[in-house]
């Protein structure tokens, strides 16, 4: 699943873009993807290896501080060509089953094969059958595994290898999907400037009943618009329950600064720094000239969120910003920036 507001359409263009990818960027990919790791599965650390020496590991996954020493998952993701074929598939458990055994880390709690045009369907048929896949690499392993473990050497199944491969969990074995991968990647600040701004729908805010302790300065703004249109002294929330249509009003704004305020949580970390901040400024570049007009505090303030809600910022994560989200950003300006006033 790619998101909510995602098309069958965007999904399929998406999946091409990164099936065609060659060796390169499918490394500049990987290492992207890796860091939405941590978010989706919790992980403690996540480190990219691959190279020489990684014994078998591409992208690890750290459960604790106790590193490779505790549960870890393995992620092997490299760009094939094609699809994974099993002959590959099976050197490379082979790597990972050797070197637990040498001692060199704890096996993983997981086994992961990763590849943009994913398995073949033998491989996959094994992958979802442990026992296939055990049987093949054992059969395989002398002229598969052997060889390759260690450079210039040949370990070949016998004596306590035998023993410990037999004994192995190949149930840990298994491949993502290239669906999954995008899920993943979907969670770093890379994605919108990959694919284009193709974003998930933002979280809705949650509006409290009784107001929250940092909504204090927007409010007090909205409060002295209030008590100008009225010519009553309104120093408090509870002064509008004389004030029906006000104190509806209020609630209307509070509505929107929540919505800003979970579009922005949302996309912070799945942009590059300062986007959000982008947005902000943009809309408040959009609304400068109303803060100057004559009239009244209620005057500004409607033109303000008028022109907000009609703006259109240059930015990724404009597609997202709907009328409501980007008045909202108006009381979140006002909240935040001594710039944004109603009331002079």
């Amino acid at each position: 699943m790619l998101g909510r507001n995602v098309s069958k359409l965007e999904h399929a263009q998406v999946v091409k873009q990164v099936s065609g990818y060659g060796a390169d960027e499918w490394e500049i990919f990987t290492t992207e993807w890796s860091k939405g790791l941590a978010k989706l599965n919790g992980y403690y650390e996540v480190k990219r290896l691959g190279g020489a020496g990684d014994h078998g590991r591409d992208v690890i996954g750290l459960c604790s501080p106790a590193a490779c020493e505790g549960e870890w998952d393995n992620y092997q993701c490299k760009n094939y060509g094609g699809m994974l074929k099993t002959p590959k598939a099976c050197e490379d458990a082979g790597k990972i089953i050797f070197h637990a055994f040498r001692g060199v880390f704890k096996p993983p709690r997981k086994c992961r094969f990763v590849a943009p045009k994913g398995p073949s369907m033998e491989l996959r048929d094994m992958l979802l059958n442990p026992s296939k896949f055990r049987a093949e690499v054992i059969s395989t392993w002398n002229t598969r595994v052997a060889p390759h473990v260690i450079q210039k050497q040949k370990h070949l199944l016998t004596g306590d290898l035998a023993d410990y491969v037999n004994e192995y969990d190949f149930e840990t074995f298994g491949y993502m999907t290239l669906d999954e991968m995008l899920d993943a990647h979907r969670l770093t600040a890379y994605w919108a400037q990959r694919f284009g701004g193709l974003l998930p729908p933002p979280n809705p805010g949650v509006t409290p009943e009784t107001m929250a302790p940092h909504e204090t300065v927007y409010v007090g703004k909205l409060l002295d618009v209030y008590a100008e249109e009225t010519g009553s002294v309104i120093a408090s929330v509870d002064d509008l329950e004389a004030h029906a249509k006000w104190k509806d009003h209020l609630q209307s704004q509070r509505i929107r600064f929540f919505d800003a305020e979970a579009f922005i949580a949302t996309y912070r970390d799945q942009t590059e720094p300062g986007t959000t901040e982008s947005l902000a400024e943009e809309i408040f570049d959009a609304i400068e000239p109303s803060l100057a007009i004559n009239g009244t505090g209620l005057n500004r303030l409607t033109t303000a969120l008028t022109v907000a809600g009609q703006a259109s910022p240059a930015n990724v994560l404009a597609s997202q910003a709907k009328v409501g989200i980007k008045q909202g950003v108006c009381h979140q300006l006002a909240n935040d920036d001594d710039r944004v006033t109603w009331k002079t």
